[in-house]
C-alpha cells in the first residue's frame, strides 16, 4: 500500500486538512516605482543652416579637428565620423517599474489542491458526503506524516473501497 507512486487518499469531509506543502504558493502586489536612468544617444549633427561659430562649437566639444569654410568645416566633421562613427552624449530619462510590495505565502489545503489543480486532484465525493477520495503522488515522508484519519489505498484498493463502503442508491 504504501510506497507506490500513485495513491488515493480517503479524506473525511474536513475539506481543511493540510495533507503536503509541496503545493504551497505565494501571492505578490506589486507597486510602481519610479526610476531614472542614463543613456547614450547620437548628437544632432550640425548642417549648412548653421552658423559656422557654431559648426566650430561642435568640433570643439567632440574633438574634431579642422578649419576653412563652413562645407569644409562639415567635410571634416563628415570624415570623423566615416573613421570614428556618430559622437554620443549622456541621456538623463525617468521610467516607472514594478517591484514586489508584499508577498503571502499560502499553506495548500486539500480544498486548495482541488480547486488550484482541477485534474490532477480531481474530488469524486462519497453519495452521503462523509468523505471523498482524491489522487496522489505523495512520497513515502509524505505519506506517513498524513493524519490517521485519511485513508491510503492503491488504484484496484480504492475501488474495492468505494464499491463495498460507497452506497451508491443514495
Amino acid at each position: 500500500m504504501k510506497g507506490q507512486y500513485t495513491h488515493y487518499l480517503i479524506i473525511p469531509k474536513d475539506a481543511t486538512t493540510r495533507i503536503s506543502d509541496r503545493y504551497d504558493w505565494q501571492t505578490f502586489t506589486y507597486k510602481d516605482v519610479e526610476k531614472t536612468g542614463t543613456r547614450d544617444v547620437n548628437v544632432t549633427l550640425p548642417t549648412d543652416d548653421d552658423l559656422k561659430s557654431e559648426i566650430q562649437a561642435f568640433m570643439d566639444t567632440h574633438s574634431i579637428s579642422g578649419s576653412g569654410t563652413k562645407a569644409e568645416l562639415l567635410t571634416a566633421i563628415d570624415e570623423h565620423i566615416m573613421e570614428n562613427g556618430t559622437p554620443t552624449e549622456s541621456e538623463s530619462y525617468t521610467y516607472t517599474a514594478q517591484e514586489v510590495d508584499e508577498t503571502t505565502d499560502h499553506e495548500a489545503k486539500v480544498d486548495d489542491m482541488v480547486e488550484r489543480h482541477p485534474l490532477y486532484f480531481a474530488k469524486r465525493e462519497a453519495p452521503d458526503g462523509s468523505e471523498y477520495c482524491i489522487k496522489s503522488d505523495l512520497t513515502f515522508t509524505e505519506l506517513k506524516a498524513l493524519p490517521s484519519s485519511i485513508k491510503i489505498f492503491t488504484n484496484e484498493e480504492v475501488k474495492a473501497y468505494i464499491s463495498e463502503n460507497w452506497d451508491e442508491e443514495e
